[in-house]
This record gives structure tokens, sequence and C-alpha cells, in this order.
């Protein structure tokens, strides 16, 4: 009788130890880490919900940018972490629903490992060149691509870059050799340098290079053209039809938080999500609200990683 009411104090204590902690959470700093590099996508959302999380909370706030092996090593140091909702996964698809239909063995399970917290957005990549590259549309690409002894050669910033361009090449049915970088920046500096001939990019990174003139789109891969840049056509639209490919940024934290802790964060960042100033942000860099709960993350994860395995399976991309 002594252990069995032992054993319900430590319980008891247990659940009002976990219920304080929700209640006083934030109570320090928050840090977010981002898979990808200063500059990216990801990266110029993250500092916003950033400052948003600052202001909703009062509490201090580090985005702390950890790119390299699509994503992996940033997923990675989440999970060396404590689960006490301080340390927050800011990622895209790349880690929860694509790498893991590309490479052989994973260091982590991105179902198993993570809680997700919220949606954020939903992005389409573009198709970008040079101005001076000698095709102007997707279908003088594709006949530049057809035409030459040596395939012409991709970069790929982050894994929806390269899965955009693989699914593009085999729709296309053209050879394409690929180039990999560490981060978006890096491929469309290369880009602009004539080091490679086209890089599948997100709008945000994208944006200021389409401004200046230095870079061409020819095509998105949305079903709709973008608020943005209306004159640009979908690959649909622009006669390749199976090829349409959107990234999304989620918020996850490691498996084991507290749900009401989990569920006090979603309401943060999906107040952040739904607000009008992130609606006029996320139009004017070709982004979409994804104001999704944990529930609905969870389902959209789960069918977008079926999604890639068709990708990667249809585009024939080798493992790694």
């Amino acid at each position: 009788m002594m252990l069995r009411a032992a054993a319900v104090v430590w319980l008891v204590s247990v659940l009002i130890g976990t219920s304080a902690a929700a209640e006083s959470y934030p109570s320090r700093r928050i840090n977010l880490i981002v898979p990808f590099p200063a500059g990216s996508a990801t990266d110029a959302v993250t500092r916003r919900l950033a400052e948003s999380i600052r202001v909703e909370t009062g509490a201090a706030v580090l985005v702390e940018n950890k790119p390299g092996a699509d994503g992996n090593l940033a997923a990675l140091a989440v999970l060396k972490a404590d689960a006490d909702g301080y340390t927050v996964f800011v990622t895209t698809n790349s880690t929860q629903s694509a790498n893991i239909n590309l490479f052989n063995t994973m260091p982590y399970d991105p179902a198993a490992d993570f809680a997700p917290v919220a949606g954020i957005m939903t992005i389409p990549m573009m198709l970008t060149v040079k101005p001076e590259f000698p095709a102007a549309t997707v279908a003088e690409f594709i006949a530049l691509a057809k035409s030459r002894q040596k395939p012409l050669s991709f970069g790929s910033g982050n894994t929806s870059s390269r899965g955009a361009a693989e699914l593009f090449r085999s729709r296309a049915g053209i050879e394409m050799q690929h180039v990999p970088y560490r981060g978006m920046p890096q491929a469309l500096t290369d880009v602009l340098a004539g080091e490679i001939d086209c890089v599948f990019a997100d709008p945000a990174s994208a944006q200021g290079l389409i401004q200046d003139g230095k870079l061409r789109v020819l095509a998105v891969t949305s079903s709709d053209r973008l608020t943005g840049l209306p004159e640009i056509p979908t690959l649909a639209q622009a006669g390749l039809s199976g090829a349409e490919l959107a990234a999304w940024v989620g918020v996850f934290v490691r498996t084991g938080t507290s749900s009401d802790i989990v569920a006090k964060l979603s309401r943060t960042v999906l107040a952040f999500v739904n607000s009008p100033e992130t609606a006029s942000y996320l139009e004017s860099v070709g982004a979409k609200p994804f104001p999704a709960g944990p529930d609905a993350l969870k389902a959209f994860e789960e069918a977008d990683t079926r999604r890639w395995a068709e990708i990667v399976a249809i585009a024939k991309i080798d493992k790694k």
C-alpha cells in the first residue's frame, strides 16, 4: 500500500510540474532552429515569426541557421536539445517528408521524433536562368536541352529545389546534371556567374534579383500564376503538365514536449500566420499562408511524404 501511495504521489507531482511548466511557458529564451542559411525563404519568414513571438510573449527569441545535409544537421541539433519547447524547429518538407524518400538511411524519424506545432506557408518554385540564357520560354529550354550533347546543369539550394528540377526533367524527357548547394543564395550566385544553367528557386530568395533584372523566370511550379508575377506562366500553361510542386514551412518540436506547451506555441504561431501583416508579406514573396494546427499539419506531413515517394519514383532519383 505504501508503494502504491508513493507512486500516486509521484504521478501527481509530475502532472503538477508539467502543468506549471506549461503555464509559465515561455519563461526564458526560445531558440528557433532553421535548416537553411540566411537569405533563404525559410530564414526570412522565421525572423518575422521570431519578432512576433517576442512581442506576443515577451520572451527573447534567437534564430539559429544550421544548413547542411539537406536539413538533417539542423534536425539532429533539435533532437539533442531537451523536449521542453525552448528549442523549436522551423523547417520544411525537406526534413519532414522528402529526405526520408531521398536517403537510404536517416539519422532520425521525422514522424516519430518530431511533434507538429503549426504550419506557416506554402511556396512554389520558379525555373530561373540568367537574362542572356539562350531560351526565353519553357519550350525553348526543353528544345535547347534536347539539342545539346552535354546536359544542361541545374543547382539545388534545398530539397524542394531539387525535387522540382528532377520532376521537370523527367516530365520534359531531358537530361540535366545536378549540382547541390548548401542553400539557395549560393546556387543563385552561380547561375548569375554562369557556373550552372538554371535553378528552381523560391520566389523569396530570387525576388531581389528578378526586380533588378539579373534573373529571368521562365515558369512557376504552382497550379496558379503568382500575384506578384502575373506575366509568368505555370509549367502547365507553358505546355508541361504533371510537374507541379510546392514547398511548405512548418513548426515542430521534439516528441515528448508537453501537449500544453505545444498547444500554447501553436496558438502563438497561428496568430502570426493569420495576421494581415503576414498575409501581405507572404503574398509579396509568392507564398500563401498555411494555418494548420498540430493535427492538420500531421495529416499534411503524412500525405506529402507519400507525394515525395511518388516524385522519387517518377523522376527515378537515386537515393543517397
